[in-house]
């Protein structure tokens, strides 16, 4: 599913109606159809809607849908946000229907209108929010009074579009923000339906189709995506009833040391649970035993140390051998942030030609010299969170949260790489530009050992054959999937790592039935 940004969504009614022919009075028609069937379908048994309208063209949405649902019976009153004498076009044409049928309206232009709306607002099921202000910079005066009492009531609240005061594209509260029950999007989702905070005020999102088809829509090229369940089921790797463990891949890891021996067993745990066939885990020597005892379905691989607990320079060659025999290599989990770690890391990057997966102490010591990635011979999949992110480009993390999708746009085709920015929405960009954003996943996964679990994940994904690009969509969705499924479980407070690789197996079995 695209995503798509206010102006471009301009330029799509644009084609819609210069190009296809389309009249823009039947593009409006249709968005208020769509709206009024879905919520004649979620709410059968209403009867009395308010509908409050702004002056643009998400009021001219209003004023259609509150005929539409008048014509089925509904009790409709229109309550005009701003000045009705700034009305004009589509909307103006609905509007008079409106007037023509002898529906109740009114206007809120000041406190007064304000205080009358709390008041009739009670005797109504649901409030529609067709206010808009999309071109607003902040909300203010008036406009924030009535935002503000309308999120004070307890009638049921259910956005157009995107909730009045939700920066469409970048998902910034302007102020104040309408905080709706249920957002009905109108044919392809803005960005701040999907970013936080924004995507918190819209609550549960529906999508609807206004008849622009999708010839019309490739026109634009749109490069931003959602991840969604249909794309993953597709892309998943298959499993013959005839096959060996050879079939399903042989990976090498590299991680752990003294006091984070965890990260690599959480990695190995998860990579198995995902089906991979074989693992080689490189561990420095001195805790081959607490790994051995904890993850007995892997190989262990002691490495010499040269510090206690760490793994020693002159183990590569043994790395590299190891690598050379495998599907995938991922580094990082639990090394520690050393200088044996960063010459590890960047002879994999100049050596290996199977694709290489960076997390944790990797992505720390790789962001001493990231121009070593440049000279890369293989793949490479990076998967920071926020501040390994910081480290990587140098920006605070709240520059990073302001602005991730062009930053991660940026850093992906800068440097060639496939980057997994991993956050409460995560965001996948790669080299061609093309940007994938995962929206499932919860508050009880922001734990220790989460992002480990997903590095196990997306390495056994590639050691199966998967494309790497297929292999980082799949992984971070059945990740945030599988963290859902356990929070329904445990609850988001307790739930702890190993949960989430318990689910592994049954999101799996779930998305192959």
């Amino acid at each position: 599913m695209k995503l798509i940004t206010n102006k471009e969504m301009k330029i799509l009614r644009e084609i819609a109606i210069n190009e296809y022919g389309i009249p823009s009075v039947v593009l409006m028609e249709n968005a208020a159809r769509s709206v009024c069937d879905e919520i004649l379908k979620i709410k059968q048994e209403v009867s009395r809607v308010i509908i409050l309208c702004g002056v643009d063209n998400n009021g001219g949405y209003g004023f259609a849908l509150g005929r539409q649902l008048f014509n089925e019976n509904v009790k409709i009153e229109i309550v005009i946000v701003g000045d009705p004498k700034k009305i004009q076009g589509d909307s103006l044409i609905n509007l008079e229907i409106l007037r023509k049928m002898n529906i109740k309206i009114e206007s809120v232009n000041d406190i007064g209108g304000i205080n009358r709306l709390k008041n009739i607002v009670t005797k109504y099921d649901i409030l529609i929010d067709a206010i808009s202000a999309i071109e607003i910079e902040e909300i203010k005066d008036t406009l924030k009074l009535l935002i503000e009492a309308v999120n004070g009531l307890e009638n049921d609240i259910i956005s157009i579009d995107i909730p009045t005061g939700v920066d469409g594209n970048t998902g910034k509260i302007k102020g104040v923000a309408i905080n709706a029950n249920m957002t009905i999007v109108l044919m392809l989702p803005k960005f701040g339906n999907i970013l936080y905070p924004g995507a918190e005020y819209c609550g549960k999102l529906i999508i609807k189709n206004t008849g622009i088809t999708p010839m019309i829509i490739d026109k634009l090229n749109l490069t931003t995506n959602v991840i969604e369940k249909k794309e993953v089921r597709e892309n998943l790797p298959l499993r013959e009833k005839n096959s060996h463990k050879g079939m399903f891949g042989r990976g090498v890891i590299v991680a752990g040391s003294i006091g984070l021996s965890g990260a690599a067993i959480l990695t190995c745990r998860s990579a198995l649970r995902a089906g991979i066939g074989l693992i080689e885990l490189f561990v420095p020597e001195s805790i081959d035993g607490i790994i051995s005892s904890n993850v007995t379905e892997v190989i262990t691989c002691p490495l010499k140390e040269t510090r206690k607990g760490v793994i020693g320079i002159n183990s590569i060659s043994d790395i590299i051998k190891g690598v050379k025999r495998s599907d995938v290599i991922s580094i990082g989990p639990g090394c520690g942030n050393t200088n044996e770690l960063f010459e590890i890391v960047k002879q994999i990057i100049l050596e290996s030609e199977k694709p290489v997966i960076i997390d944790a102490d990797g992505l720390n010591v790789l962001s001493r010299n990231i121009e070593i990635l440049k000279d890369k011979k293989a793949k490479i999949i990076l998967t920071p969170h926020i501040g390994e992110m910081s480290r990587l480009t140098g920006l605070s993390a709240d520059e990073i949260n302001e602005n991730k999708i062009e930053i991660v746009k940026k850093f992906a085709k800068e440097y060639g790489v496939i980057l997994v920015l991993k956050s409460a929405r995560t965001v996948i960009g790669f080299p061609n530009g093309k940007i994938y954003i995962n929206i499932n996943g919860n508050s009880g996964m922001a734990t220790a050992g989460a992002g480990d679990v997903l590095t196990g994940i997306i390495t056994s994904l590639v050691a199966q054959g998967v494309e790497p690009e297929k292999s980082v969509i799949i992984g971070v969705f059945i990740h945030g999937y599988t963290g859902d499924l356990m929070a329904e479980k445990f609850g988001e407070y307790g739930l702890v790592a190993e949960d989430i690789i318990r689910g592994i197996s049954k999101v799996f079995k779930e998305l192959t039935q």
